[in-house]
C-alpha cells in the first residue's frame, strides 16, 4: 500500500509539471463566495467558494500579494489553512498541489463545477490585514479571496453569514435587497477589482448617515467614546466632503462608507469607502479631535487622488507583484497638502493652524538629515523595499510629509504665474475629467507635470527638481507669491557638518549638490562625484550619518571619491551643526496680486 501510494504521489507530481504548458483557463458561469465566522474566538474565517461554468483539466486559484494603497507585498497565503476542493462541500477531495507560495493547483477533471474551501486566520487588527475576535471582525478583500488568473474581470458575489447576535455590515460593496433563507447577507461586484477595493467591517457598530449632493454617506463607529459628540462629528464630515466635492467639482460614487475602528493608527483608502484606524479617545481633545478630521479628511480626498486620478502604474493592479511608481509624493503627498486646505476651506481648520502644520513639517523635514540622501521620487520608487515610510529619518524622507510641501510650492507658482487665475485645484479637476472620466486610464509623469505647466503658463523646472533631486529648497520664494515671509533662526546641534547633498544611483552614492562655504566646498568637492569610501569604510548614508555624528567641529574624515572614473582621497575639516528653526508669517505691505493669492489659497467656505 505504501508503495503505491508512492507511485500515485509520483505520478500527480509529474502531471502538475507538464499540464500548465498545453492549459489555459476559460471564461466561468459564476463565481460566488460564502463567507463565515463559526467560532470567532478562534480567529478563523471560513470561505467557501463556487465555481460554475468551468472548461478545462486544471484549476489555478491565487492569493494576492498586496493591498492597494498599502505599498508593501503582505504574506497573505502564510494565514490560509485547511484547503480542500471538490464536486461539493462534503464531496471527496479533488487532487490539489501548492505550486507557488500563493497559487493553488487543483485537477477538476473538466467538471463543470467546483467548491473550494479554505480557512483564513485573522490576528492583526489592521487596515490591510483580516481580523476576528468574539466582537468584531473585518475584512481585507484581498487577503479574503483567492482569484482565478484571467477572471480579475468577472462579476462576483460574497454572502457573509453573520454569528449570533451580530447584525452589522458597513462595506462600498452593494448589498442585494433580498436576505437569503439562511440569513445571510449577499453583496455583488462588477469584477474583482470592485471586490478587492472595498473592505467589510462586521459586528454592533454604531452607524450615522448623511447625505452630500443625493449620495449617501454612512458612518459606522465602534471606537469612540460616547463622550464625543456625535452630531458634531457628522455634521464636521458632512462639510468636509461638500468642501471637497465643491473643490473637485463631482462626486463619482454613489454611496460611501467611514469605517472608524481599532486602536492603531493608519487608513486606507478605497474609491467608496474608508478603513480608519485610530484611537478613539483622541477625540476626547480638542487637539485629538482637529487631528482625527485631518487624517479622516485625507483618506476621503484619496477616493480622488490615487483612486481615480492616479499615476499610470496604480490601476489595473498586478495583485501578485510591486506596482512601482516614482509618484506617490503626489498621490499620498498632494492628499496630505489637500486634507487640511479642505478643512480651512470647510471652516474647520483656521489658515493659522494650516500654517503652523506647513511649518513643522518643513522644520521636520529640514532638520532630519535623510533629506540630503533622498528625493520624493526615489522615496516613492523605493517603498516597496522598507519597513515603512520615512522609517529612518537619518537616511530617508517621507513622501507624505514632502510631497505636501511640494503641493504648496506648486500650488503657489501656479497662481503667481497664471496672476491667480489658475491654481493646482485647476490642474486636480482637470487630471480627473481628462483622464479618469475621458481616458479611463492614470497618467505618466510627464503628463502630471504638462498639465501643471500648462495651468502656469509656463515651466515649473525648478519645482520638479525639488521633487527628483535633494536640491536645497527656497522657501521663503515660494511663500513670499502669497505675502508671507519666511525666517530662519539657528542654533548648535550635536554631531558635525559636511555640506552635501548625495543620492543613490544605480547603487552608488554621487553628489548632487554642495552647500556654499560649506565644509564639502572648501575641500573641493562637487557635483558628480562619487563616494565610495568614508574613513575607510564603505561609504552609505547610514556611514556618513554615524561619523557626522560621532565627531565635532575641528575633526577631519577622509572621504575616497570617484571623480570622472578616478579614484582619489579628500581631507575635510568638519564644521559645528546646527538646527535651524523656520517660521512663516505674514510679510510686510504685501501687493495686491500677494493678497489676492492668499485669500483664495487659504479661503474659508462662505
Amino acid at each position: 500500500m505504501k508503495n503505491v501510494n508512492r507511485l500515485a504521489l509520483l505520478s500527480l507530481a509529474v502531471f502538475f509539471v507538464l499540464i500548465p504548458n498545453t492549459f489555459s483557463q476559460t471564461a466561468l458561469g459564476t463565481i460566488a463566495y460564502t463567507v463565515s465566522m463559526p467560532e470567532p474566538s478562534n480567529h478563523l474565517f471560513h470561505v467557501v467558494l463556487r465555481l460554475d461554468g468551468l472548461k478545462g483539466e486544471i484549476l489555478d486559484l491565487k492569493m494576492p500579494g498586496w493591498h492597494p494603497g498599502y505599498y508593501r507585498l503582505i504574506d497573505y497565503e502564510k494565514n490560509v489553512l485547511n484547503f480542500r476542493a471538490g464536486l461539493g462541500p462534503d464531496s471527496p477531495q479533488m487532487p490539489w498541489q501548492k505550486v507557488t507560495k500563493n497559487t493553488w493547483r487543483v485537477v477538476t477533471g473538466n467538471a463543470d463545477h467546483v467548491f473550494i474551501s479554505y480557512d483564513v486566520l485573522g490576528t492583526v487588527s489592521f487596515s490591510a490585514q483580516n481580523f476576528l475576535n468574539e466582537n468584531r471582525a473585518f475584512i481585507a478583500p484581498t487577503g479574503m479571496y483567492m482569484y482565478l488568473p484571467g477572471q480579475l474581470q468577472h462579476p462576483v458575489s460574497v454572502s457573509i453569514q453573520l454569528p449570533p447576535n451580530w447584525t452589522r455590515i458597513a462595506t462600498g460593496l452593494d448589498m442585494r435587497p433580498i436576505v437569503n433563507g439562511n440569513g445571510a447577507r449577499v453583496f455583488t461586484a462588477s469584477d474583482f477589482d470592485t471586490l478587492y477595493d472595498c473592505p467589510m467591517l462586521i459586528g454592533n457598530q454604531e452607524t450615522r448617515d448623511f447625505q452630500v449632493q443625493g449620495r449617501l454617506h454612512t458612518v459606522a463607529i465602534e471606537n469612540v467614546p460616547a463622550s464625543v459628540d456625535r452630531t458634531r462629528m457628522i455634521a464636521d464630515l458632512k462639510q468636509m466632503v461638500d468642501t471637497a466635492a465643491k473643490l473637485m467639482g463631482d462626486i463619482g460614487y454613489t454611496h460611501y462608507a467611514f469605517l472608524m475602528m481599532g486602536s492603531g493608527n493608519g487608513g486606507i483608502e478605497h474609491s467608496n469607502s474608508s478603513a480608519n484606524s485610530f484611537n478613539g479617545a483622541s477625540l476626547t481633545t480638542p487637539a485629538g479631535y482637529l487631528s482625527w478630521l485631518s487624517f479622516i479628511s485625507h483618506e476621503y480626498f484619496h477616493n480622488y487622488n490615487v483612486k481615480r486620478i492616479r499615476p499610470i502604474a496604480l490601476g489595473p493592479f498586478d495583485y501578485e507583484t510591486e506596482n512601482l511608481t516614482n509618484m506617490l509624493w503626489v498621490s499620498e503627498g498632494l492628499s496630505v497638502y489637500y486634507q487640511d486646505l479642505v478643512l480651512v476651506r470647510a471652516g474647520i481648520q483656521t489658515k493659522d493652524q494650516y500654517l503652523e502644520k506647513m511649518t513643522a513639517s518643513i522644520n521636520s523635514f529640514e532638520n532630519a538629515p535623510g533629506h540630503h540622501y533622498q528625493s520624493a521620487t526615489d522615496s516613492s520608487m523605493t517603498t516597496w523595499g522598507t519597513s515603512g515610510v520615512g522609517n529612518d529619518r537619518n537616511t530617508t524622507i517621507s513622501y507624505y510629509n514632502n510631497g505636501s510641501m511640494l503641493g504648496a510650492m506648486l500650488d503657489l507658482k501656479i497662481r503667481n504665474e497664471s496672476g491667480n487665475r489658475k491654481s493646482l485645484d485647476d490642474v486636480m479637476r482637470t487630471l480627473y475629467i481628462k483622464y479618469y472620466k475621458e481616458k479611463k486610464r492614470g497618467f505618466t509623469d510627464d503628463e502630471f507635470r504638462l498639465e501643471c505647466e500648462a495651468a502656469a503658463g509656463g515651466p515649473l523646472t525648478e519645482v520638479f527638481e525639488y521633487a527628483s533631486t535633494t536640491k536645497d529648497v527656497d522657501y521663503a520664494k515660494y511663500f513670499a507669491f502669497a505675502g508671507l515671509s519666511v525666517t530662519v533662526t539657528t542654533e548648535d546641534a550635536p554631531g558635525s557638518y559636511l555640506g552635501l547633498n548625495m543620492q543613490t544611483r544605480d547603487g552608488k552614492l554621487v553628489v548632487s549638490g554642495v552647500t556654499p562655504v560649506s565644509p564639502a566646498q572648501k575641500a573641493g568637492l562637487g557635483e558628480r562625484d562619487q563616494i565610495l569610501e568614508v574613513d575607510g569604510i564603505a561609504a552609505t548614508p547610514k556611514a556618513i550619518n554615524d561619523m557626522l555624528s560621532a565627531k565635532k567641529p575641528g575633526d577631519k574624515t577622509r572621504l575616497k571619491l570617484s571623480r570622472n572614473n578616478t579614484p582619489q582621497e579628500v581631507e575635510v575639516t568638519l564644521d559645528k551643526n546646527a538646527k535651524r528653526t523656520f517660521r512663516i508669517q505674514p510679510a510686510a505691505n504685501p501687493s495686491a496680486l500677494q493678497g489676492a493669492i492668499l485669500r483664495d489659497w487659504l479661503r474659508a467656505a462662505q
